[in-house]
C-alpha cells in the first residue's frame, strides 16, 4: 500500500511541475526567448528589437547586431519545447546605405503552418510613417510598424502568400512616396 501511494504522489508531482512548465507566462517566455537569440553567436552585440509571439509554442524575434557600417538586421524563428525556447532558423542581413526600407525576405515553409512567408525591414528614413507591400498577385498589406529602442524603427508583414517580387513602398504621413523597391533576389 505505501508504494502504491508513493507512486501515485510521484505522478502527480510530475504533472503539476509538466503543467507547470508548459504553461508558464508571457513574461517568462518574453526573457527566455530574449536568452534565445542573445546566445546567438554574431560578431557585435546582439539587441532584440521586438519579439513576435505567434502561438503558445511559436515565435519570432526582430534583432539587429553590430555597429555603424557594419550594422545588420535580422529575424529567427523559434519553438518552445520541454527544455525551452529553441531558435529553429533565421537570418540577418547588413544594412545597405542607400536603402531606406531595407528589406529582407524569409520562407516560413514547416516552421509556422497558418503562414508562408516574412518580409521585414529596418527604417532607416525618419520620414518613412508607413510602409505598404503589393505582391505579383495583387493582394495589398499595411507592414506593422514597430518602434524599438532609441526611436529606431523597423516593418514587417507575415502572410500566408508569396511576397517575393513584391512592391513595397515606403509612405510619408502625409502619403508622399519616400522609397518603393521590388523584393527579389
Amino acid at each position: 500500500m505505501g508504494k502504491k501511494v508513493l507512486i501515485c504522489m510521484f505522478i502527480i508531482a510530475f504533472i503539476v511541475i509538466g503543467f507547470y512548465l508548459l504553461n508558464l507566462e508571457p513574461k517568462d517566455d518574453i526573457k527566455e526567448i530574449q536568452k534565445a537569440v542573445m546566445a546567438l553567436e554574431q560578431y557585435y552585440d546582439i539587441k532584440v528589437a521586438h519579439i513576435e509571439i505567434i502561438k503558445r509554442n511559436k515565435a519570432i524575434a526582430f534583432y539587429e547586431w553590430g555597429h555603424g557600417e557594419d550594422l545588420s538586421f535580422g529575424n529567427v524563428i523559434l519553438e518552445k519545447n520541454f527544455l525551452g525556447w529553441e531558435v529553429v532558423r533565421g537570418g540577418s542581413l547588413h544594412l545597405l546605405e542607400d536603402s531606406k526600407l531595407n528589406w529582407g525576405h524569409l520562407e516560413l515553409g514547416d516552421y509556422l503552418t497558418n503562414y508562408t512567408d516574412l518580409l521585414r525591414g529596418k527604417i532607416t528614413d525618419p520620414e518613412i510613417e508607413k510602409v505598404h507591400i503589393i505582391t505579383k498577385d495583387g493582394k495589398e498589406y499595411q507592414a506593422r510598424v514597430v518602434e524599438y529602442h532609441n526611436d529606431d524603427r523597423f516593418w514587417f508583414v507575415i502572410a500566408n502568400g508569396e511576397l517575393l517580387d513584391a512592391t513595397v513602398t515606403g509612405l510619408s504621413f502625409e502619403g508622399d512616396v519616400i522609397e518603393k523597391t521590388q523584393t527579389s533576389y
